[in-house]
């Protein structure tokens, strides 16, 4: 499994998509002419306040206004994310391989000097508009005024969204300036977050989901500059959040947040995950930390979304959770793919067994074309993640 793995993070690091063969019986169709996407205004700044009301200690009730203030701030981001990955996944899904009948004599000239075909063409076009659109932000330095607390606790996992779509389609884009120009942006605001969470951000803050999903987004730019020095700060983040969980697998520091503690704890799950796979080349004795933290905290998270009395045992605090609502909600448990190159248990291959499909814009988008360990359905949508909630 070692072997796999270390070829599949590689892909996903160089934008290599992995896709089945599919043998095919009628001729293909010609791809339709693409069109890339308008480019996004750059957000430049953000100064968000916190979502919650003042006097709610442990950060549990929304207040209406302030919600709706951090929505409207981070939906232009979020929206950024969502095209960037539908585009980035839809060149991943060309299949470029051309069809070779064997028995066919073998043109010497064509095979030293191969056409390009119209699916490369198109596959090339759609990766190109991806970094088209990420290299407009880059140039403005987007991401970079963060002019309040709750603005630098949000935007580490918008950069990890941004990073996941470009590593999928650096590699088969047209190689240019923009590249570097992109992965020093990405590099820059990188440093930037991991900087404030070691030594502004609030002490839980800096153990519980937001620390998670930094983690997440260092490891897919470290990985993509093999950065070793961010590599081993996403490692160590990962481990820093793991080493709190409980013997059952509950992390404190998202049970604090009383009536969303479940929500919580699956928010925290998702970048844990997505984290220990893709650095399992370089860091493979991540998954063992702890005793095997990342385990017990996947199952007490998913016997919970089953049984949310669990966590209400622990909180004292009825969950402000629906099992059959929340169950809809598929992009929540999009990390089961990743998990599954991690580890083979029955209970989370029938858990999974419950989607249709696993997608989520912040960790790449169709997790089947990442993480094809899954038999799962691949309907051409894309889930929109949801907001990084301080």
């Amino acid at each position: 499994m070692s072997a796999h793995i270390t070829r599949l993070i590689l892909a996903i690091s160089l934008g290599l998509g992995t896709q089945s063969a599919i043998a095919e019986t009628t001729p293909k169709a010609e791809p339709e002419p693409f069109a890339c996407f308008d480019p996004v205004p750059p957000v430049t700044e953000l100064a968000i306040p916190s979502r919650y009301k003042d006097d709610s200690k442990n950060r549990s009730d929304f207040d209406a206004e302030a919600n709706a203030a951090v929505e409207a701030a981070l939906n232009p981001v979020d929206d950024f994310i969502n095209a960037l990955v539908k585009n980035a996944n839809a060149a991943l899904q060309i299949t470029t391989a051309p069809e070779v009948d064997p028995k066919a004599p073998v043109d010497p000239a064509a095979a030293a000097a191969p056409e390009t075909s119209p699916d490369q063409a198109q596959k090339t076009l759609i990766a190109d508009c991806v970094v088209d659109r990420i290299h407009d932000w880059a140039a403005v330095d987007a991401l970079a005024d963060m002019k309040t607390q709750g603005a630098q606790l949000s935007v580490p996992s918008r950069i990890g969204g941004i990073a996941m779509a470009y590593a999928q389609v650096r590699g088969l884009a047209t190689q240019d300036d923009r590249q570097p120009a992109i992965e020093a942006w990405l590099t820059a605001r990188m440093q930037a977050s991991m900087l404030f969470f070691d030594t502004e951000a609030p002490p839980k803050s800096r153990e519980n989901n937001l620390r998670a999903w930094a983690a997440l987004a260092a490891a897919q730019v470290g990985l993509l500059q093999n950065d070793a020095v961010m590599t081993t700060w996403a490692a160590d983040s990962v481990k820093l959040v793991l080493c709190t969980a409980t013997p059952e697998g509950a992390l404190p520091n998202e049970m604090w947040r009383g009536k969303l503690a479940l929500h919580y704890q699956i928010h925290a799950v998702g970048p844990l995950v997505v984290a220990n796979a893709l650095l399992q080349p370089t860091h493979p004795d991540l998954l063992a930390t702890c005793d095997n933290a990342l385990l017990r905290v996947v199952r007490f998270t998913l016997n919970a979304v089953e049984d949310p009395k669990l966590v209400e045992a622990i909180t004292d605090k009825p969950q402000k959770f629906d099992s059959a609502t929340e169950m809809k909600r598929a992009f929540q448990f999009a990390w089961l793919a990743p998990l599954e190159t991690l580890v083979q248990e029955p209970d989370f291959t029938t858990f999974a067994a419950k989607f249709e499909l696993l997608s989520n814009s912040k960790i790449g988008g169709k997790q089947s074309l990442l993480w094809p360990a899954l038999d799962v359905k691949d309907p051409a949508v894309t889930e929109e993640a949801p907001a990084a909630t301080p």
